[in-house]
C-alpha cells in the first residue's frame, strides 16, 4: 500500500539506520514509484538527513545516531519512567549521586529535582545537559573519550577520575540480567565504569526494566548479590521475581 510522503520519508530515514539502501528496495517497501523515491531522497539529502549514492542512499552518521538514541528512549518508555520515579525516591536530600549510561538513567535524572541531591556525578552527557542552568545541584563530569554510538564517556581518563570520588548512591545501567549469573554490559568500557562505581558508592542500585531480564550480554559486570537492590518495573515475570528473591536480591517496584 502506498504511503503518504511524510510517513514514507520517516520510514526511509529509519531504514537507513541499518545502512545503505537502494531506490528499488525503498520503492518495493513503500509502494511508491522509483521516481517518487528519488524525489524523497533528494529532499532528505537537502535537509542533511542522508547522503545520495548511485542507485540509493547511505545514512548521515549524526542523524542515524540521533534516530537510534530516540528509538532507545521511546522503547519501554512507560516502564523506564516508572523506574525513574521509583529510583529518585531512594535519594535523600543533599546526597551525592552517580548516574550511569543509558536512557533509564536519563529517566531517573528527570525525576531527581524533587529529591534535591547536592551533587550528581555522571558519564552520561544527556543527563548532564538536563541540569544546565540549575543552580541547586552541582554536576561533575569526568574526562574521557565520547562513545561513538552513545553520548557517554569511557576510557582510562574516565576511570581515573571516578576512582577519586565517593557517592552516597549509584544508579547503574545494564544491557542484560540473568538472575543466576549476574548483570551484563555490551562493552568492556561500560562494564569497567559500573564496577568502579559499585566500589565507590555506599549504596548501588541496578536499573533494569523487565525486557532486559533472562538474557546475557558480552561483559559480565558482577553478581546481583553485590547490589543494594534492583529497580525494575511491574512487568517482571514471576519466575524471575521468585529466583531473585530466593538468592536474596532486593527487588524494588513502582507503586501500582
Amino acid at each position: 500500500m502506498k504511503t503518504a510522503a511524510p510517513l514514507r520519508r520517516k520510514q526511509i530515514v529509519k531504514r537507513l539506520t541499518a545502512g545503505a539502501v537502494s531506490v528499488e528496495e525503498l520503492a518495493r517497501d513503500t509502494g511508491a514509484s522509483e521516481i517518487t523515491i528519488r524525489r524523497d531522497l533528494a529532499a532528505l539529502a537537502r535537509e542533511g538527513l542522508l547522503e545520495r549514492v548511485r542507485g540509493g542512499a547511505v545514512p548521515n552518521e549524526r542523524v542515524a545516531y540521533e534516530f537510534s538514541f530516540k528509538e532507545k528512549e521511546s522503547r519501554n518508555r512507560e516502564a523506564k519512567e516508572a523506574i525513574g520515579r521509583t529510583a529518585a525516591k531512594l535519594v535523600k536530600r543533599g546526597a551525592a549521586v552517580f548516574l550511569d549510561t543509558g536512557t533509564t538513567s536519563l529517566a531517573v535524572a528527570r525525576c531527581l529535582r524533587a529529591a534535591r541531591p547536592s551533587v550528581i556525578v555522571t558519564i552520561n552527557l544527556c543527563v548532564a545537559s538536563e541540569f544546565v542552568g540549575q543552580n541547586a545541584v552541582r554536576i561533575l563530569v569526568p574526562g574521557g573519550e565520547v562513545g561513538r554510538l552513545s553520548p557517554d564517556l569511557y576510557g582510562e581518563w574516565t576511570l581515573a577520575m571516578l576512582e577519586k570520588v565517593n557517592v552516597d548512591v549509584a544508579f547503574l545501567g545494564c544491557d542484560a540480567v540473568d538472575p543466576g549469573q549476574g548483570y551484563f554490559c555490551a562493552t568492556p568500557q561500560g562494564a569497567a565504569v559500573s564496577r568502579t562505581m559499585l566500589s565507590r558508592s555506599r549504596r548501588a542500585y541496578l536499573l533494569a526494566d523487565s525486557s532486559k531480564w533472562g538474557t546475557r550480554s558480552l561483559c559480565r559486570i558482577g553478581k546481583l548479590a553485590e547490589l543494594s537492590g534492583i529497580v525494575t518495573d511491574n512487568g517482571l515475570a514471576a519466575d524471575h521475581r521468585a529466583f531473585a528473591r530466593k538468592i536474596g536480591v532486593n527487588l524494588i517496584f513502582p507503586e501500582e
